[in-house]
């Protein structure tokens, strides 16, 4: 039984505690019937197939979304999986699933599928489908054929202004679409690897409880001219007005993610970041969604070497950068914007984090923000310590201190954990703080937790 029913179950029976056995035994087994395992393989199944059994399999995971129903689970086993044309996603999502009953996309057990693309995307979550979930996938796009050269002049580029936008050199790995009547929300994107895709990494528009967690996005956003970034959420919707978090960014490892063609529309290199939070306030491209109200966390990321911020909010209000580590970005020589950012937004705050740069790049920025609080956070450079270009100081901030990593680097092999005597230990901010630290260890309730994605135990 999948640890989702299972929780589905014990909801039902903590809230039926009352209701007679037959009545809940009843439940339970319209519960389990309704919802059914759907299997896929790219190397033993067949479309004609209906894939109820792992044993007969359908072939692609495009036929099993076509049988999704609510509370559906697709597991996909080991393969690679492409798309079927230039322009094609690996997988259209259009079908939703309903509250507590997400439709899951995941890797079965003990194996390793692959999304393979060079179109427009490896997951396209579109049509207004909501609470669907993607987890355990890598998704790989088409940098290793690509080059920097011929990328430069691809259709709609600075230096070839003609044609249409080449999916080749722009495609996504996981893209959440609301971009007409339909608008997606509830949507999950967990646990996956998305990397050398030519676009960005994991992008969400127009939607609304979107949580992207636990994934590892790296050498992404290098070849299109739109200007793309590691995780990106541009321009959501109010779908409610839910209060607390309707969005969260959590545990994530952005690596290496930048832009190398200009953005088309102003010919300068642009994003590239680890992390964006772009035009809540819909005031871009004739929007007409009006200010978001929700609330976004983005907490326990760890974003190094991007080309473009570490993490960066931009015209965007209600989101709060807790407790992330942000080393060295701001690497691209077009752009100096800074580790951990807000600009022109409203009720943002920044607190808990460690913001490490190199060289003369800027630490961070305050650019006309309102009910701003910037706290508990630790600035380093480590071409000149002590003197830090930083925008943005408090009387809780700790400046011109080594944080002690176990080892940075600019690879993927990088540990940023804190060593037992890091000076960022017992420096983060008693209240605002999460419960546990990237790996899943406990802070301290009500004390001083360590700063950055880590916590010392």
């Amino acid at each position: 039984m999948s640890h989702l029913l299972k929780a589905k179950m014990y909801a039902r029976m903590n809230s039926t505690l009352h209701t007679p056995l037959l009545i809940i035994v009843m439940l339970l087994y319209v519960s389990s019937v309704s919802a059914k395992n759907i299997y896929v393989s790219s190397k033993k199944g067949n479309d004609i197939f209906d894939g109820s059994h792992y044993l007969k399999p359908k072939k692609t995971i495009q036929a099993a979304e076509e049988l999704t129903k609510p509370g559906d689970t697709v597991f996909v086993m080991d393969g690679v999986y492409t798309n079927d044309c230039a322009a094609c996603n690996v997988l259209n999502i259009t079908r939703s699933g309903k509250k507590n009953k997400y439709i899951v996309y995941t890797a079965m057990q003990g194996h390793h599928p692959v999304i393979s693309f060079d179109g427009w995307a490896g997951f396209f979550i579109t049509n207004g489908a909501s609470f669907v979930q993607i987890s355990g996938f890598e998704v790989i796009g088409g940098n290793q054929k690509l080059t920097l050269s011929a990328a430069l002049k691809q259709p709609m580029s600075c230096q070839n202004k003609k044609g249409t936008p080449d999916p080749k050199y722009n495609g996504n790995g996981i893209v959440i679409d609301g971009n007409g009547k339909k608008m997606s929300h509830h949507i999950i994107i967990s646990q996956n690897t998305v990397h050398d895709c030519p676009g960005g990494g994991i992008g969400a528009s127009h939607a609304d409880y979107v949580t992207v967690e636990g994934n590892l996005i790296y050498n992404t956003s290098w070849y299109s001219v739109f200007g793309n970034s590691g995780i990106s959420f541009y321009q959501f919707y109010n779908s409610d007005n839910g209060k607390g978090y309707h969005n969260i960014i959590r545990a994530n490892k952005c690596y290496n993610n930048k832009s190398l063609v200009p953005w088309f529309k102003n010919c300068e290199i642009m994003d590239g970041n680890g992390i964006i939070v772009d035009d809540f306030r819909s005031r871009q491209n004739g929007s007409k969604l009006g200010n978001y109200r929700g609330r976004t966390l983005i907490e326990n990321n760890i974003c190094w070497y991007n080309g473009g911020t570490g993490i960066h909010t931009f015209q965007s209000d209600h989101v709060d950068i807790i407790n992330n580590t942000a080393y060295c970005n701001s690497q691209d020589k077009h752009l100096n914007a800074g580790q951990i950012l807000s600009g022109l937004g409203n009720d943002n705050r920044i607190v808990g984090n460690i913001l490490v740069s190199d060289g003369d790049n800027i630490i961070n920025s305050n650019y006309y923000n309102t009910n701003f609080t910037y706290e508990n956070n630790l600035h380093f450079n480590l071409s000149t310590p002590g003197k830090e270009v930083v925008n943005v100081t408090s009387k809780t901030c700790i400046a011109g201190t080594d944080p002690d990593f176990v080892m940075p680097a600019n690879s993927l092999k990088a540990d940023f954990h804190l060593k037992p005597n890091s000076p960022a230990n017992h420096k983060a901010n008693t209240v605002l703080h999460p419960g546990v630290d990237f790996d899943g260890r406990p802070r301290p309730d009500g004390k001083a937790c360590s700063m950055g994605a880590f916590e010392i135990q």
